[in-house]
């Protein structure tokens, strides 16, 4: 029996084992009951509304699209659900296009045929393209189980969220919040490490943790702030030192790591273009915080260390669960 389903195209980044466990987690983690099904390289999510469920998992690292359709129990489904999609999507002159997977036995070149002929016979004057498609529809299909649907949003690409863990150095500011993004595409669970300088940069390292919550796995997210006198580069030199994993700071052409934070601390964007900073952030829509860094070469003492992580969570989440 078809039901209403959301599909979520895996990058073919990282591992779909990572993917499907993220997936899983944040809709537990929402109280939506869905079943999760596995179907070539995409995730057929059924029982929530189908664009809702992909509202929820656009941004997610690791998603290559997301698309809104039906489930099919087989070949002989296609054509059925794939004109039932035409004739709410396609009117005469619409241009469209098809991308289809099929495992096992299939081709994906006959599962893409097969939508398009059932799409064109419902909609007479549509046009099937290649370039400058009006809408897009998805098609996955393993053996005896799939879903065609029309595609509703492009994810952020990059990687499902794995087990290596990074430190990102962060000061609500463009550079480091996009650094941490980044590290996020690429996988990594991330430590966010901030030395307040007041209660703005506060507020601006919980806005980074609470948007990329809601994106990625929040169970490979935390936010640590490190308090008390003298310098930020100071307090992070004494958290530097104790640190096991990698080390990410946000520190470009110009802007060179402070010395107290010695060598030890990686400037994995570098050469990015200013321009491609600015991009990033504001597709984070968070709000910056730059003029707050001291990077000051006074030394501290030991920090006292808060800690907020594992929780998907709002601002006001953040700053209450700092323990």
């Amino acid at each position: 029996m078809t039901k209403r389903a959301a599909i979520l195209r895996w990058t073919g980044r990282g591992n779909a084992t990572d993917l499907r466990s993220s997936v899983q987690h944040v809709l537990k983690e929402r109280g939506v009951r869905a079943r999760v099904s596995s179907v070539g390289g995409s995730l057929v999510l059924t029982g929530p509304e189908p664009v809702g469920a992909c509202s929820i998992f656009e941004n997610m690292p690791g998603i290559a699209w997301t698309a809104a359709g039906y489930t099919v129990g087989g070949p002989g489904e296609v054509a059925k659900v794939s004109a039932a999609l035409a004739a709410n999507y396609l009117r005469r002159g619409y241009r469209f296009s098809v991308k289809a997977e099929a495992s096992g036995r299939g081709r994906s070149s006959d599962l893409a045929g097969a939508v398009t002929s059932a799409m064109l016979e419902e909609v007479k004057g549509a046009r099937a393209v290649n370039e400058g498609a009006k809408v897009r529809f998805r098609a996955a299909l393993d053996g005896e189980k799939g879903a065609v649907g029309v595609e509703v949003a492009v994810g952020p690409g990059g990687s499902p969220m794995g087990d290596e863990k990074v430190v990102c150095l962060v000061s609500g500011g463009v550079h480091s919040s996009v650094l941490a993004w980044n590290a996020v595409l690429l996988g990594f669970r991330v430590k966010l490490v901030h030395a307040p300088t007041g209660e703005e940069s506060t507020m601006a390292a919980a806005r980074l943790y609470a948007e990329l919550s809601n994106r990625a796995d929040p169970r490979g997210l935390s936010l640590t702030l490190a308090e008390g006198g003298g310098s930020a580069a100071g307090r992070l030199s004494k958290v530097v030192a104790k640190c096991k994993e990698q080390v990410f700071g946000g520190f470009t052409a110009g802007r060179p790591a402070p010395a107290l934070l010695g060598s030890k601390v990686l400037s994995p964007l570098y050469m990015m273009p200013e321009e491609s900073f600015e991009s990033q952030f504001a597709a984070l829509g968070l709000k910056s915080d730059d003029r707050l860094t001291d990077w000051g070469a006074e030394a501290a003492g030991t920090p006292g260390l808060r800690t907020f992580g594992g929780k998907t969570a709002d601002v006001s989440g953040v700053l209450d669960g700092l323990a």
